[in-house]
């Protein structure tokens, strides 16, 4: 089960960074600069097109992914790394000064 959410979350992780640089930008940079950056501003907003809707559908697959591997790696193991430790025996006769 945690095998399966932690190849969906890296799919989905890969998948998210491909959409996001796929998309194309709220107006040009070149736009910002220029004449043409006081009607960027008022613009209507873009449609909500299919490339927006499944990246909000990745991100909602990654937030539950991350949300539901971090409760099985808690329901794993609740202990601490230091108590698998063994310490070394103390000696038993004390130490004689150096001679």
């Amino acid at each position: 089960m945690q095998t399966l959410l932690l190849v969906v979350h890296f799919v989905a992780c890969i998948m998210l960074i491909l959409l996001v640089l796929l998309q194309s930008g709220k107006g040009s940079a070149a736009g910002i600069f220029g004449a043409s950056g006081a009607d960027n501003i008022f613009a209507s907003p873009t449609a909500f097109n299919a490339i927006n809707k499944l990246t909000a559908a990745l991100a909602i697959t990654l937030f539950c992914t991350s949300i539901l591997l971090t409760i099985a790696s808690n329901r794993k193991s609740s202990g601490s790394v230091l108590d698998k430790v063994s310490l070394p025996a103390a000696p038993t006769a004390p130490a004689t000064p150096g001679k």
